[in-house]
């Protein structure tokens, strides 16, 4: 499982990502500093930021903000995204450069998240870019991270002119570095003794709220509530343990804090769409 806080994710020289990705995982919540373009190949997927879901489909385009909690729900059905990467330090190459870098980050933080919200001829116009983004990363030719570089600032000008921007998103940044470092303390928690007992009044301690406010306060800022974040991070431990321990499916269940067996299976299959006998046997069939 990767921490809440995603480090270290692209070079430093040069911090550009690009990838495709396939429905299916859920992949709970989390955040990074880079900024994140999301472009929908085929199929749909429910994508979450902060309390709010986005429900993508062929075609569209979604923007993730830098520091901007998100987090993807499964999808039965199979699906296909492109996933475009990159450090704000790509626009860092000069003194002025430090500034404009600064004023990029608002544009993909404030704008309307989702193409569907956007006049169409700045959707396409966007969708060209990221088509031409795909091609130079693919080719690289002389002078590619150049051409790259260049289609993100055209994205970023065509949504600081024509995209409205997001009310909501309009937040005060300490007080959303404040949520992100007590949310952190949290997850750290969580990931140190996800094994243990872990209840919502520690949970509350740690993030220093009352229970009521600390399950306000998270399912405000991930959408989720502290227990859905807490099975799926369990479960997606569980799903590791099923496919290269050897382990038994009880075994397995109280290493990842479940405290009976009924319970893991219940809220395994609930997360998975299967009990964990039934995806530890699929997936070694896949990979048999």
């Amino acid at each position: 499982m990767e921490a809440w806080l995603e480090k270290d994710m692209l070079e430093p020289d040069f911090p550009f990502r690009l990838f495709e990705n396939s429905g299916g995982a859920v992949i709970s919540p989390h955040w990074h500093e880079e900024i994140e373009i999301i472009y929908m190949i085929e199929g749909k997927v429910s994508v979450g930021i902060g309390n709010k879901i986005y429900n993508l489909s062929k075609g569209d385009i979604l923007l993730i903000g830098s520091g901007d909690i998100h987090y993807f729900f499964p999808e039965k059905a199979a699906s296909q995204r492109l996933v475009i990467q990159f450090g704000l330090s790509l626009f860092d190459t000069s003194s002025p450069g430090k500034a404009q870098a600064k004023s990029v980050k608002p544009i993909f933080k404030n704008a309307k998240k989702i193409s569907s919200e956007w006049e169409e001829d700045v959707k396409i116009a966007t969708e060209n870019d990221i088509k031409e983004i795909v091609r130079e990363n693919e080719e690289k030719n002389t002078g590619y991270q150049l051409a790259l570089k260049a289609r993100l600032y055209d994205i970023a000008v065509l949504l600081i002119r024509n995209v409205p921007k997001d009310d909501e998103d309009l937040d005060d940044g300490g007080r959303h570095r404040e949520n992100l470092k007590k949310l952190q303390n949290v997850i750290d928690y969580v990931e140190s003794n996800y094994s243990e007992k872990i209840t919502l009044e520690k949970a509350a301690n740690i993030a220093g709220f009352s229970t009521y406010h600390f399950t306000r306060f998270f399912k405000k800022n991930t959408g989720i509530t502290f227990i859905q974040y807490l099975n799926n991070f369990r479960i997606t431990k569980a799903e590791w343990f099923l496919l290269n321990e050897d382990d038994t499916i009880t075994q397995i269940a109280y290493k990842t804090g479940f405290k009976s067996i009924k319970t893991f299976n219940k809220v395994f299959k609930e997360i998975k769409g299967c009990s964990p006998s039934q995806y530890r046997k699929k997936q070694n069939m896949r990979s048999s």
